[in-house]
């Protein structure tokens, strides 16, 4: 894994904001309540989050994904694929098929596991 300079994991709902005569400062924040406004994020192996990249709580990044500078990801990444934008899309695929089978076999040779990942979502066009 790779973790560029300026990379923010946060969460989604840190503080509630739906408690009525609360002030936003007195809320409930996810200090007190991590179980109700947190969600843990997953980032497989060899992935690459690049500078200033913003990944939302709840997200799973999976195996040899891409996430390019100032991107903010809002929802899963497939493996092997590049996201970019706001809100982070899928731009293209790493490898093509056949590499990307590669690099895993070789990969696993060198003691690198592969994680559960999310499935594939469309590429843009």
């Amino acid at each position: 894994m790779l973790i560029a300079n300026g990379v923010a994991i946060v969460g989604r709902s840190d503080h509630a904001l739906d408690e009525p005569g609360v002030p936003i400062r007195h809320a409930r924040w996810v200090g007190d309540d991590p179980e109700t406004l947190s969600r843990p994020v997953a980032i497989g192996s060899d992935v690459w989050i690049g500078f200033g990249a913003i990944v939302l709580s709840g997200v799973r990044l999976g195996d040899s994904s891409v996430v390019g500078a100032g991107a903010v990801v809002t929802r899963d990444v497939a493996q092997n694929t590049v996201v970019a934008g706001n809100p982070a899309v899928p731009v293209r695929t790493r490898f093509p098929t056949e590499a990307f089978e590669e690099h895993w076999r070789r990969l696993t040779e060198r003691g690198i596991r592969r994680h559960p990942t999310p499935a594939a979502p469309p590429l843009a066009s």
